[in-house]
């Protein structure tokens, strides 16, 4: 199982970054969000959804990541460089550690996308896998099949109003990040 964070310290692909880590407040709990920007990426990152070919990660784009604790579930939403929505990705986690500076999380494999209105559902065989390699236990297998049946349901509940509500997040940030990326040092 891989272990993540909000720094995004395991992806090598960022060379330069601003980011910030703040508290976060909602109906559904508390916990942390975070705005990273790719000032400088090695390579832009793509994937395929629909058929259709995707960048998720070059020069100047957003990803906002939202962990609530007591959640099994790790939002990243991804924009573009002019921050126009591209895509949810949701982890689905063996809970989130927010009780730190660098919030992170244990991968259980099972990951759900919305992408233009559709939610897909990846990496079913890869948990079924490391069940069978004894890579994770019965009960992780169980949680990460119960937390990813919650989490396909709030999607579909939400497919509409979530890239609009994490759009204005996004506003609501930006502002935050410049503000302390400006400041003297």
């Amino acid at each position: 199982m891989a272990e993540k964070d909000m720094l995004r310290s395991e992806w090598t692909r960022i060379r330069r970054k601003e980011q910030i880590i703040l508290p976060f407040f909602c109906a559904y709990g508390h916990g942390k969000i975070s705005l990273l920007k790719m000032l400088e990426v090695s390579e832009p990152f793509c994937r395929i959804y629909g058929g259709k070919e995707i960048v998720l990660a070059d020069n100047g784009y957003y990803w906002l990541q939202l962990a609530l604790d007591g959640s099994h579930a790790w939002f990243t939403v991804m924009f573009d460089d002019r921050g126009r929505f591209l895509q949810i990705y949701v982890d689905v986690t063996d809970g989130n550690d927010t009780d730190k500076d660098n919030p992170s999380f244990t991968d259980l494999y099972l990951d759900f996308v919305v992408y233009d209105g559709r939610l897909y559902e990846l990496d079913r065989s890869e948990l079924n896998a490391a069940l069978a390699a004894a890579a994770i236990t019965p009960e992780q297998y169980r949680r990460a099949r119960e937390a990813g049946a919650q989490v396909k349901a709030f999607l579909l509940e939400n497919l509409d109003s979530l890239p609009v509500y994490f759009t204005d997040k996004l506003n609501e940030l930006i502002p935050k990040l410049e503000e302390r990326n400006n400041a003297p040092r």
